[in-house]
């Protein structure tokens, strides 16, 4: 038969099949990570709201957005939940954002704000702080001014997931999709970082990639010491403290385009390095274990490509073979990235993503070595 391949496998000499079987394990770990990391999350079935209204502090802080907190902020304020406010902190604005938020106060009886009279240096992190210490509800989430009202049935879910013993809920935050290559790039990069986060989150590895759309109890912020220590982070503010909370808590997430927010922001090449540099900052705050498997899934990923290209050069005869698991790669791949687009409401990506998929664990080796070059040269001076 033309495609009687026994022969080919009787042929291979043991070494042959040690060199297969040890690119074939590259296959087979990465087909596995894929399945029980990510097909886990896209598949993993969310529980629908309940009755609970557990009280929730919706907090920002805002540094001269008076026109966002114009478009945005009304409609946060008149979400149809029982109980929750919405606190607003001015890092000493130099536009009317506290004309805007005084005048808002007097109709908005949800919404309080406070702020920083001057100008200090770490004011970004000082704002947190100040934030968490006048939310007067035990429960907190964090959002950003620019981002646009949520579904009815956010503020539910959160609720719910404390109601049965969660003490951090993790959803997904997203941009508005707009125009421009770097800001679809930025949606992708951003994708791929939030379902790793939660991927782990289920398989016992928790950590969060940014502080937007995570809940948490603030008593577990000051009992953690808060970002004392940890004030000259230039990249980083509450996740450094998020991911010391969920390494000891329980931890829901929520991988739901109605259990998610959007920001409506313009999206350039500086914000999509910025992006890779977050987190690349935020892994060195990792545990031990999760930064291993992190680096180990990405070593696969890169590896993967040049397994197949050997197998199907120094065995042209199994190509039929190396194409049939090659194709599954891909299909499973295709499915689970598809249906977690599908799931967080995030259009017209899916074929951006798979091929970013394929180029970026190289690309963001240059970029962080360029990352690292920079930090070093501004450490000395030069």
């Amino acid at each position: 038969m033309a495609f009687d391949i026994l022969p080919y496998f009787q042929a291979l000499t043991v070494t042959d099949w040690i060199i297969i079987g040890v690119l074939l394990l590259v296959w087979l770990l990465r087909l596995l990570y894929d399945i029980f990391f990510y097909g886990r999350l896209a598949f993993r079935k969310i529980p629908p709201a309940g009755l609970s209204s557990e009280p929730i502090t919706v907090f920002l802080v805002e540094r001269n957005e008076e026109e966002n907190l114009r478009n945005n902020l009304p409609e946060w304020l008149l979400m149809g939940y029982p109980h929750y406010e919405i606190l607003v902190v001015d890092d000493f604005s130099e536009d009317n954002s506290p004309g805007v938020l005084g005048i808002y106060r007097t109709n908005y009886p949800r919404l309080k704000i406070t702020s920083l009279k001057q100008e200090t240096r770490f004011s970004a992190k000082m704002a947190r702080n100040l934030a968490l210490k006048a939310a007067s509800h035990e429960i907190v989430v964090m959002i950003h001014a620019t981002a646009v009202s949520p579904d009815d049935h956010w503020l539910p879910g959160i609720s719910t997931a404390f109601s049965k013993g969660k003490h951090v809920v993790v959803g997904y935050s997203g941009i508005v999709p707009g125009e421009g290559f770097y800001h679809r790039m930025y949606r992708v990069e951003s994708f791929f970082q939030q379902i790793q986060s939660m991927a782990y989150c289920l398989n016992g590895m928790p950590y969060v990639t940014n502080e937007e759309n995570v809940a948490f109890f603030k008593g577990s912020y000051f009992d953690h010491g808060g970002l004392a220590g940890k004030i000259r982070e230039e990249y980083l503010n509450l996740e450094l403290v998020i991911n010391e909370i969920v390494r000891k808590g329980k931890v829901a997430v929520m991988p739901d385009g109605k259990l998610s927010i959007r920001k409506k922001v313009s999206v350039g090449k500086d914000e999509w390095k910025d992006l890779y540099h977050r987190y690349f900052r935020l892994k060195g705050y990792l545990g031990a274990g999760t930064r291993t498997m992190i680096n180990l899934s990405g070593l696969l990923t890169m590896l993967l490509p040049f397994a197949f290209a050997f197998l199907f050069i120094a065995y042209p005869n199994l190509s039929l073979v190396w194409g049939g698991i090659l194709i599954l790669k891909v299909l499973v791949n295709v499915l689970i990235i598809k249906r977690l687009l599908n799931r967080l409401n995030e259009p017209k990506i899916i074929v951006s993503s798979f091929i970013y998929a394929l180029f970026a664990p190289y690309y963001k080796i240059l970029v962080h070595w360029r990352f690292i070059n920079s930090r070093r040269k501004r450490r000395w001076g030069t």
